[in-house]
Formats: C-alpha cells, structure tokens, sequence
C-alpha cells in the first residue's frame, strides 16, 4: 500500500518579491526595508525598487506562476521538506522558452535573494521566502 510523506498535505506559504537592482541613482523602496540590509550585503548596486510582490499558498509538487517583467514568467514549485528546509524548484521562461532553473533550500520561516536576467539598465532580484505549515 502507497503511504504519502508526511508533507503532502502541507501547505507552503511563500512570498516572492521582484526586485529592479541597478547603479546610479540612490534609492531604496520603502517595502523592500526589512531586507535591505540582506541586499546590500549580496549586491552591489545601489538602487532597489520593488516591481512587484506576490503571496502564493502552494501545495508540495503543485507549481505556482509569477509574472516577471519582459514578457518572463517564474513557475516556483516547493518539492520537498528536509529537516527544517524547504526545497523548490524554480524556473524562468521568457515567451514561454525555458531561460533559467534551479533549485534552492530555504530554511523554513526565512527567505533568499537570486540574481536574475538583465532589465532596463539593471538586474532582477528575486527575494523568495517560504513557510511551511
């Protein structure tokens, strides 16, 4: 008889913030200081806007989409628990062409920061963070 891991019926909640990072101007989005410090430890840039921020309550091995900037879209899929660590697996396309995949650990209850592709004279960060309940 198959039994499912004990995390199948967990739900992850998990906040994806995209970030516009470049140099030149000095400004930093209100939204984006609780992780500020976090940024400018990682990058060296010297401007970060929030392009957006989106919440998605997924379900292990269920993806959830982000629109991104540049006709790109984030497919973020949390794939399994180990220990106290979230994986996911993520992947960028642009015009519905893979670009980018990963997968990244995340302690539970914290977030990360990837640099992404190129945009308008900077790069896209994206701050992921996850909690799993």
């Amino acid at each position: 008889m198959f039994t499912q891991p004990a995390f199948a019926k967990s739900q992850v909640l998990t906040d994806i913030k995209v970030i516009h990072a470049s140099t030149g101007s000095k400004t930093v989005d209100p939204g984006l200081k609780p992780i500020i410090s976090e940024l400018k430890s990682v990058f060296k840039y010297t401007s970060y806007r929030l392009l957006n921020e989106q919440r998605l309550n997924l379900s292990f091995n269920r993806k959830g989409r982000v629109n991104l900037p540049g006709n790109r879209t984030m497919i973020i899929m949390p794939t399994d628990m180990q220990g106290k660590r979230i994986q996911y697996q993520i992947n960028i396309q642009k015009n519905q062409r893979p670009v980018f995949q990963t997968r990244v650990l995340l302690n539970n209850n914290s977030s990360i920061t990837i640099g992404g592709p190129q945009f308008k004279n900077g790069v896209l960060l994206f701050n992921i963070s996850g909690s799993a309940r």
